[in-house]
């Protein structure tokens, strides 16, 4: 198999970055929810509130640095041909939810970043190393980022449906085989 993509299929790295950003962004979603629902000076799963905050602002920002990565590997390479089980309103939609995905690998760790930097919080990377503030506290920037990133990723979350939804119909009532591409 190919290490970037061709005509023939996608390449070894589009197949990795692509599981490595599903995986990353549903820690982010999972823990996000956790680390929001049960309170500051909590824990859950004998894991502190504190640290599950630690642990999302860092896997964002390693989940910015594989988007970086993905963005050069789609250069390299050239997208092989649609799916032949594909209509032309179903290639559309996945054009369109693949634009969502790859402006959210960018909004989401972006306006996280900046929420956390104008706000009273910062970033200790994975608990190991405290990033410089670069910015300076403000209430009302911290709070248009904070909503900024609460809404890409409600967005986000709706792309992901349509997007598993698409594959599972493909995979499960026509059972074409689709989701081989990405595997």
């Amino acid at each position: 198999m190919a290490l970037t993509n061709s005509k023939h299929g996608y390449g070894t790295l589009t197949k990795v970055f692509h599981w490595l950003i599903v995986i990353l962004f549903a820690l982010q979603f999972v823990g996000g929810n956790i680390m929001t629902s049960i309170g500051f000076n909590s824990s859950f799963a004998g894991i502190s509130t504190n640290d599950y905050y630690n642990w999302h602002k860092s896997l964002g920002l390693i989940a910015l640095f594989v988007a970086i990565l993905r963005i050069i590997n789609r250069q390299l390479g050239h997208l092989p041909p649609w799916a032949p089980t594909l209509s032309k309103g179903e290639q559309t939609f996945i054009h369109r939810v693949e634009q969502v995905f790859y402006l959210a690998m960018f909004v989401m760790p972006v306006t996280g970043w900046l929420y956390v930097m104008w706000g009273h919080y910062g970033v200790n990377l994975f608990g190991v190393w405290e990033m410089p503030r670069p910015l300076t506290k403000d209430d009302t920037l911290r709070d248009i980022a904070k909503w900024a990133h609460i809404g890409a990723g409600w967005v986000l979350l709706a792309a992901m449906v349509g997007h598993i939804g698409l594959v599972l119909r493909h995979q499960l009532v026509k059972k074409d085989g689709l989701l081989k591409r990405m595997l």
